[in-house]
């Protein structure tokens, strides 16, 4: 089998299983009890946050353990706005998590701005700052876009839109960008990050929400104070230590890893190619392409493609159950070309091999489809 849909989850790497089985039939103890080995579970649940900091350009204190990016994002959205009279600023390029969120939010009154992508995909700053005024309470823009791997400026959203309106509070999905490319988060000038664990080799069940320190961030969760009061509930040690070593290997393969390769096999093959579209263009990470077939099914491909042995992706995992791909939508994608999309993802794990043989398939399957519906 080869497995090229690594954005909807990846494998757990070894390091995370090592330790999942010890803090699960070892060292099993409550952090929050009082004595010695309870205790010493405790320190390890910091030393995972130290290492998790150290990758965002953070400190231990200002990483909050969550349940997944979902739970971060919402998190994010429906604690970080100080503001409650202001606006809110959000790209329609968005995972879902964050895009549902700021539909309650409109639902309930408050004024939501959303801001499409330009037709490569990326949410420009210029963009964010037309939407911006001087009562924008809360800006969210995704780092890297979970359907087509564009990367967003970040940096330069959060300094124009801070002149615009000096005290918005800057939040970004990280999801597909950590351990992947850079994510200082004080370069990026964001208060609020989001990140998940089962992205970067570490299991399903866990994320972190990096919260600037000083920020003031009320909890999301209610209860016996665990830490710091930031996030109540009994922490997940099997998943945030293991989230801790596997974002540490998977970037430091990832640092020697050429994504952008992989990826090119891909758009030299279909990019010339008339009824083919590949979504996303410009600063991407290089870890996802979407190409879209006109006048075919992205559902339909994805099971040709499964028959050979090859496992590729629609788009977001977490939407599959949509018709419509709302970020294709919104980059401008006809509808005879979005209903025939297909994401492929690698991870620092895949090879060239692999990549050649899925877009060799890839193209077989297409071909075959064309001539079976005689397009």
């Amino acid at each position: 089998m080869i497995y090229l849909d690594n954005a909807a989850t990846t494998r757990v790497l070894p390091v995370a299983l090592e330790k999942i089985v010890r803090f699960a039939e070892e060292d099993y103890f409550n952090p929050s009890a009082g004595y010695a080995p309870a205790i010493a579970v405790k320190k390890e649940l910091h030393r995972a946050a130290e290492t998790i900091a150290e990758m965002l350009g953070a400190s231990a204190d200002e990483i909050i353990f969550t349940s997944c990016a979902t739970e971060s994002n919402n998190f994010a959205l429906g604690c970080g706005i100080k503001n409650k009279k202001g606006n809110v600023v959000v790209s329609s390029g968005e995972h879902a998590s964050v895009y549902e969120c700021a539909m309650r939010l409109k639902s309930k009154g408050m004024e939501v701005r959303f801001v499409d992508p330009d037709s490569n995909g990326h949410v420009t700053p210029e963009k964010v700052a037309a939407a911006t005024d001087e009562n924008t309470a809360f800006v969210s823009v995704i780092h890297c876009s979970n359907e087509t791997g564009v990367v967003n400026d970040i940096a330069a959203i959060s300094a124009t839109v801070r002149k615009i309106s000096p005290k918005v509070v800057v939040h970004s999905d990280g999801v597909q960008a950590f351990a992947k490319i850079r994510t200082d988060v004080k370069e990026l000038g964001v208060d609020l990050y989001s990140i998940s664990a089962h992205k970067v080799g570490g299991m399903k069940g866990v994320g972190a929400l990096y919260v600037r320190r000083g920020f003031g961030m009320q909890p999301f969760i209610a209860g016996g104070g665990q830490q710091d009061g930031r996030r109540s509930g009994t922490e997940n040690v099997c998943g945030i230590t293991s989230f801790a070593a596997a974002a540490k290997q998977y970037a430091e393969t990832a640092a020697s890893f050429d994504a952008a390769a992989l990826r090119k096999i891909f758009t030299d093959k279909f990019g010339s190619m008339d009824n083919v579209r590949i979504n996303g263009g410009g600063v991407t990470s290089g870890y996802i392409v979407s190409l879209s077939f006109k006048g075919l099914k992205g559902e339909i491909i994805a099971h040709g493609m499964e028959d050979r042995g090859i496992l590729i992706g629609l788009g977001s995992a977490c939407s599959t159950h949509v018709r419509s791909n709302r970020v294709l939508s919104a980059m401008g994608v006809d509808k005879e070309y979005a209903q025939g999309s297909v994401r492929i993802s690698f991870s620092p794990f895949c090879n060239i091999e692999d990549a050649t043989t899925a877009a060799d398939a890839l193209e077989q399957v297409t071909n075959e489809l064309r001539i079976k519906m005689g397009r």
